[in-house]
């Protein structure tokens, strides 16, 4: 609600009023160095806005989740790891990490074995088991190949609840958006899709 923000002499943006509604899937996107990493922080509560304010529901638990997947001990298990943070049964833990897309005794591979993606996929599946109603992504899929980002979109789809992806990637935005966040200049605009953003900048 009406926040601005920036640093020294550097004005990111300004007159932001936009609401995230619940089950909605926005992708924010914008120039490298626009603000996008600093208006998550601003949500997660990192950073006081220079003017505004930002605010959750009274009912929101968020997630983040962060590119450098660094919260993830390499020596444990996807099966202990859902289990250190929801209290699971064995069967209960090995089917929720089935909706993450792990399959048998993929559960019981260490960490430190994973690839990228399945790593991914299982902070995903941690941020989930933790109750987290709204998840705030950044760049989720920047390190991925094609497979793996099909993979982890698949494993999207099960969540229902609200997504703030920061993302560059034109193919998963146009899979997994319900409408967009384009930063330009000082302002945060909306558009429905890529092709609405298109289409506005080009009259």
């Amino acid at each position: 609600e009406g926040v601005g923000m920036g640093f020294d002499d550097l004005e990111l943006f300004r007159d932001v009023d936009l609401t995230l509604r619940f089950g909605e899937r926005i992708a924010l996107v914008g120039p490298n160095g626009s603000g996008k990493t600093t208006l998550a922080r601003l949500i997660l509560g990192e950073l006081q806005p220079l003017e505004g304010r930002v605010r959750l529901g009274s009912g929101v638990k968020l997630g983040y989740y962060a590119q450098e997947q660094e919260d993830l001990d390499p020596d444990t298990t996807p099966y202990e790891a859902i289990r250190t943070v929801a209290p699971l049964s064995e069967t209960e833990a090995r089917s929720f990490l089935h909706y993450f897309l792990f399959s048998g005794d993929e559960v019981f591979v260490p960490v430190g074995s994973l690839s990228f993606g399945e790593r991914a996929r299982l902070i995903l599946a941690r941020l989930v088991a933790q109750g987290c109603n709204f998840l705030l992504l950044d760049e989720p899929v920047n390190h991925l190949d094609i497979p793996s980002r099909s993979r982890f979109e698949q494993a999207m789809v099960g969540f229902p609840g609200t997504v703030l992806a920061i993302v560059h990637d034109r193919y998963f935005i146009e899979q997994f958006a319900t409408g967009l966040w384009a930063i330009e200049g000082n302002r945060i605009r909306t558009y429905v899709n890529l092709e609405d953003m298109r289409r506005a900048r080009r009259l």
